[in-house]
């Protein structure tokens, strides 16, 4: 273990003289005060650069980002579901709005006249004609009768 001043921590380590000042309130370093100035103690090279305790730490933060990393592969896949199905139904859509057209056109008699059998007006019943069905559209039938 080497015994550094908190500057000579921070340049040895990289890190701002507050970030010694930091560890040093959570604990995460060891040090000791003598004669009034801080004194840090950091393992030697060979020992690592990090403490055992950033280790562990490091070791949470890299499951933690593979966790995160995971779920965000299962949301981008869950989009590109989504996506999928809106264009499947926007072409279900489109494929029936062009066909109201078809359903809504009147149907067409017949080119050749059928042959029809000729009552006594005197005999059919008088009343009320219904409209002629075939006249309406399809969502007018199903919904107005």
């Amino acid at each position: 273990m080497q015994k550094l001043t908190v500057s000579d921590a921070a340049k040895e380590l990289n890190i701002s003289v507050q970030a010694i000042h930091g560890r040093i309130n959570r604990g995460t370093i060891e040090y000791e005060k003598e004669d009034g100035r801080l004194y840090v103690f950091l393992p030697d090279a060979e020992e690592g650069n990090q403490p055992q305790g950033n280790n562990v730490v490091n070791e949470v933060f890299n499951s933690y980002i593979t966790s995160l990393k995971s779920e965000i592969e299962s949301l981008k896949e869950d989009r590109e579901a989504r996506i999928e199905e809106a264009r499947r139904k926007d072409a279900i859509i489109m494929s029936l709005t062009q066909r109201i057209p078809e359903l809504e056109a009147p149907i067409e008699p017949p080119s050749e006249p059928s042959e029809s059998s000729v009552t006594d007006s005197d005999t059919e019943s008088r009343g009320v004609v219904p409209p002629d069905s075939h006249n309406r559209s399809w969502w007018r039938r199903i919904f107005t009768s």
